[in-house]
């Protein structure tokens, strides 16, 4: 009896399998960006973090504090609010940025306490995700030579198939908005969008610096689409404001 059901079972095995990672519908890489950036439109929310590995990239103009990782919540159009891990020379230290359209604030280093920040005062993570300065803008007008690789899978998502594209980004406008962290020279850019939502899922930038003995790695990871965030500026005490 065993033998006589056990093919039957392996045959439902490979078909459940074959369902889980179907291969996405085959369309023009053109369309598939064109229908992300609908997508990345139209979000009014997101998780997301920021991982940076190689080189350092530094955050502020005496290359004393170096960008490590930042990770958070984004409220369209211009709400953030993150966790930001930095290192310096001795120390790798986390504060919070919350920004509200032009206003934020961060926590100070020592005493953890919310301080107004300056205007302009330097890398604002709700920047990147601006509808209208921020990465979609970027990918609209400063991505070369788009092609598919292939259709792949994330470790952190297996058995999902993503629409992997690859091109050139050119780093002008991405140095701008970064305040000088990423760019401005050209780089090398992968993109993992979702077949069935053309969500992006993840996006990769190689930036290759001429003087720099390794390259620059960011990636930067979406997820959480939609969910109800109600993100507002920080309870700040008196003795924080005087």
């Amino acid at each position: 009896m065993i033998r006589k059901i056990f093919p039957h079972y392996v045959l439902f095995l490979l078909l459940l399998c074959a369902c889980g990672n179907s291969t996405p519908a085959s369309l023009p890489v053109d369309q598939i960006l064109e229908n992300c950036l609908e997508r990345m439109q139209a979000v009014s929310s997101f998780h997301f973090r920021i991982e940076r590995s190689g080189t350092p990239a530094f955050i502020d103009v005496n290359h004393t504090l170096a960008f490590r990782r930042a990770e958070g919540d984004f409220q369209s159009p211009d709400r953030t609010h993150a966790t930001v891990r930095v290192i310096g020379p001795g120390i790798v230290a986390e504060v919070e940025i919350i920004s509200v359209a032009e206003n934020q604030w961060e926590t100070n280093l020592l005493s953890g306490e919310w301080q107004a920040l300056p205007p302009n005062w330097g890398f604002n993570p709700a920047s990147l995700f601006d509808q209208e300065i921020g990465i979609q803008s970027i990918l609209e007008s400063d991505l070369r030579e788009l092609q598919l690789r292939g259709y792949e899978e994330l470790d952190e998502l297996p058995g999902q198939l993503f629409y992997a594209l690859e091109g050139k980004l050119e780093g002008e406008g991405l140095y701008r908005l970064s305040y000088g962290m990423i760019g401005p020279e050209t780089m090398d850019l992968s993109l993992y969008v979702a077949p069935d939502t053309f969500e992006l899922y993840r996006l990769n930038i190689i930036h290759h610096r001429p003087e720099a003995e390794e390259d620059t790695l960011w990636q930067i990871d979406f997820w959480d689409f939609d969910r109800p965030l109600n993100i507002v500026p920080p309870n700040m005490s008196e003795d924080s404001n005087s």
